[in-house]
């Protein structure tokens, strides 16, 4: 929505639109000399004259008092029109780091055969990987004051695009500009359960078959974009389980406790990370019931980090009944923890796509 009003209409146009960052020009001040200095005379000898709304006022107090109040409703205006920001995942044309096949000068292709991996470490996809988001920036650049939108996320890896917190006018800016492929409003997720050993038959069927349910799931790591984990429980412990061994193959990263100092990996888990950028920019983010670590603020993760890959044999206990032992589907697999999903509100796409690439940068890589 566009307003006008007075007798320079471009200015409030200009900031409503986004491209001012301030809303000064609004010129309140200017105008309300002018129209003191035309309704002089006339108070004087106590003329009713009208101003632009079609106002009757009395005197010159009651006209600058008018003059005040539309000053203060267009900059409220404004700045409830402008400063209503949300995240966008937008998607820039140009292929990501999984399917580039060369063409563009300088930069190899990155993507690798069907019975290939590809090594997200190596120079090449780096530099490609670096060309991308060097592009967001430039495209962002060049449409938007510094300052008036915050990127979120860029991603490289499974598409070519990136997650920003703007305004609805910013957004239908960034649907116009050349190559732009489209520019979707982020929207929440939900989270879902799994099955159960016994379901599927793994312990008279595959288990058997890999040595049984000792060895069921050894050398393999298993990523969860999910709630999170808490790593104290049974499921996930390392000291009550046979010793876990390097894994070249796989160095995931580890966050710290911000409250107890420790890593969240125990050779159990070998990887923890949490994304929350988009939950943050959208105003959903609750410190105290969420945790800005990979911590598991609703359950649902540890859950089902347990389902496929908790310790076998743990005691399901509640109110003093004990409800047989709980296994996962590979018990001596480990864990990757990529939290991008929260308690109540559940998850924003943004953080998940982030959390995925993060996934894809170790699990596509084959580092042995």
């Amino acid at each position: 929505m566009v307003m006008r009003w007075g007798k320079d209409t471009g200015s409030l146009e200009k900031i409503l639109r986004g491209r001012e960052s301030k809303l000064s020009g609004l010129h309140c001040e200017s105008e309300r000399n002018a129209q003191l200095d035309s309704f002089r005379g006339s108070a004087v000898l106590g003329t009713p004259k009208k101003l632009i709304l079609g106002t009757p006022v009395f005197g010159i107090g009651s006209k600058m008092w008018m003059m005040e109040f539309v000053c203060a409703l267009l900059v409220f205006f404004g700045l409830l029109v402008f400063g209503k920001a949300e995240v966008y995942i937008v998607t820039v044309e140009g292929e990501p780091v999984v399917s580039y096949r060369g063409g563009v000068e300088g930069f190899e292709a990155t993507a690798a055969d069907s019975d290939e991996k590809i090594d997200v470490t190596s120079e090449l996809v780096k530099s490609y990987s670096h060309h991308l988001e060097k592009k967001h920036d430039m495209l962002l650049g060049m449409l938007f004051e510094r300052g008036t939108y915050k990127k979120l996320y860029s991603y490289r890896h499974l598409i070519n695009g990136f997650a920003i917190h703007i305004s609805p006018q910013q957004a239908e800016t960034l649907r116009r500009a050349p190559g732009v492929k489209s520019v979707e409003r982020d929207w929440k997720v939900k989270r879902l359960t799994t099955h159960t050993p016994q379901f599927l038959g793994l312990p008279t069927g595959v288990w058997p078959m890999g040595g049984g349910s000792g060895r069921a799931g050894e050398d393999i790591v298993i990523g969860f974009v999910d709630s999170g984990i808490y790593p104290q429980h049974p499921s996930f412990a390392s000291f009550n389980t046979a010793p876990y061994g390097p894994f070249p193959a796989y160095r995931g990263k580890c966050e710290v406790d911000p409250d107890t100092k420790r890593s969240f990996c125990n050779g159990k888990i070998v990887g923890a990370q949490h994304f929350a950028a988009a939950a943050i920019a959208a105003g959903a983010f609750n410190p105290a019931i969420n945790f800005a670590s990979p911590l598991d603020g609703d359950g649902h993760g540890s859950h089902t980090a347990a389902i496929a890959a908790g310790n076998n044999g743990i005691p399901v206990r509640m109110h003093g009944y004990e409800f047989g032992k709980a296994s996962g589907m590979a018990p001596r697999a480990r864990i990757a923890v990529y939290k991008a999903l929260y308690r109540i509100f559940g998850g924003f796409v943004a953080d998940v796509v982030a959390a995925i690439e993060q996934v894809c940068c170790y699990f596509m890589t084959d580092r042995e």
